[in-house]
């Protein structure tokens, strides 16, 4: 029997040594190829999440260099941890800001990875509560004949004349009256004399009054209410027009222009339009002469718009508003846009309002507003009120809760579900 020679048997040997090292070969180039893939995909995963926290990061910056700042547009290519970043802020409305964010890695010119969020971003806002056509402090309510109040009133003061109170009247505290007033509605007071009620009364004594409703003697007397806007929110709205234009002393305007934010550091005389785009803080007196007129911009939406008298440490003297003859005030045709006129005169008149205004709010915590005959506004809060001959406060609904740009400091902060993500 013959068998193979040595050579042959070599021979197979050698063969399949090559196979198994072919073979050996394939899977290891295999086995590198896909670790390289991975180790490729890895670092482009790294990448991308890093270039998502550098653009996420970027936002972060935009917003405190917009607290620090209104008038902040961006930067470019800023330096970060793996990579660099790039903003751009654009203007939606006065109060609304588009902020665009691309983090590159590692950096914009050499890029590997990018990735852009889009938000926006707007100031705070806070929601006044006018509840009332009119609230009066403690310095109370004075109706000539035929005067209005379209809605309801609220003070801490009494309440005196020849008026008519569409809506319900209170009086709040132990020693308030309502006296000569047709209340349509209910009518509360320590106090009621020579008065007409449509509704119910409320009183601890009564004298020479009709009542159509039921009458509750020794009724408890109603507690005083808070007035709707705090001076820290003043003092936050005036910080927001501080950061905007500043001009110094007095300022006449004529013609058309626009305002806000801004603060004028004297007295504001207005003969033309003041086209309101933001809050306006006067350090002195504000007038509107005859035929001018005060409205609200478009760019602001239904935020509403505030021009602010006020003359820290000389409020005795200072601060006041005057709405001459046919001034006219309108918001821009947004439902909530309506204009308020803030004035923190103390003691005598801090707002006279001399023709009947739309859509305008007046507000006085401090003095008292004159409404001059055949005039009238939409609604008034103020220490004391006195309402001339066929004057007339007509309350609409939508100022039960008006927003307002606010916030401590009129801080920026982003809008919830407006992040988006594209690379």
């Amino acid at each position: 029997m013959r068998h193979p020679t040595p050579t042959l048997h070599r021979g197979y040997i050698l063969l399949l040594s090559l196979v198994f090292l072919g073979i050996l070969f394939t899977i290891a180039t295999a086995y590198l190829n896909f670790v390289t893939s991975s180790a490729r995909s890895t670092r482009y995963n790294v990448e991308n999440v890093q270039a998502l926290s550098l653009a996420e990061a970027g936002i972060d910056a935009a917003i405190s260099q917009l607290n620090l700042s209104a008038n902040y547009t961006g930067e470019a290519d800023t330096p970060l941890g793996a990579g660099t970043y790039t903003v751009v802020v654009s203007n939606v409305n006065t109060n609304t800001k588009q902020i665009t964010a691309t983090g590159f890695v590692p950096d914009a010119e050499n890029s590997r990875a990018t990735k852009t969020v889009t938000v926006l971003a707007n100031i705070n806002t806070t929601v006044v509560s006018f509840r009332y056509g009119a609230q009066v402090g403690a310095g109370g309510l004075i109706m000539s004949n035929n005067a209005r109040i379209e809605g309801n009133l609220y003070t801490d003061g009494p309440i005196s004349g020849s008026g008519v109170i569409t809506g319900d009247a209170v009086a709040a505290g132990s020693t308030t009256t309502i006296s000569g007033i047709t209340v349509q509605g209910t009518a509360r007071a320590h106090s009621l004399s020579n008065c007409t009620v449509g509704g119910d009364a409320y009183y601890q004594t009564i004298s020479n009054c009709s009542v159509a409703g039921t009458q509750h003697p020794g009724s408890t007397d109603s507690t005083s209410e808070a007035m709707p806007i705090s001076d820290t929110q003043i003092n936050a709205w005036e910080a927001i027009a501080a950061a905007g234009t500043v001009i110094n002393g007095n300022y006449t305007l004529n013609g058309s222009q626009t305002f806000g934010p801004a603060e004028i550091q004297g007295d504001l005389v207005v003969n033309g339009t003041l086209l309101l785009s933001g809050i306006v803080w006067v350090r002195g007196n504000i007038t509107f002469g005859n035929n001018a007129k005060l409205t609200v911009s478009p760019i602001t939406g239904n935020g509403g718009a505030i021009l602010i008298a006020d003359a820290p440490g000389s409020e005795a003297t200072k601060g006041i508003v005057t709405l001459a003859n046919n001034m006219d005030a309108s918001g821009n045709g947004t439902a909530g846009s309506y204009p308020m006129i803030i004035s923190t005169r103390t003691g005598s008149t801090a707002i006279t309002l001399s023709n009947n205004v739309d859509s305008i709010i007046l507000y006085a915590s401090r003095g008292t507003i004159t409404v001059a005959n055949n005039a009238g506004a939409n609604q008034i809060t103020a220490y004391g009120l006195s309402l001339s001959n066929n004057a007339v406060i007509t309350y609409m609904s939508g100022l039960q809760n008006q927003a307002f740009s606010s916030g401590p400091g009129g801080s920026w902060a982003v809008v919830p579900r407006t992040y988006s993500i594209s690379d």
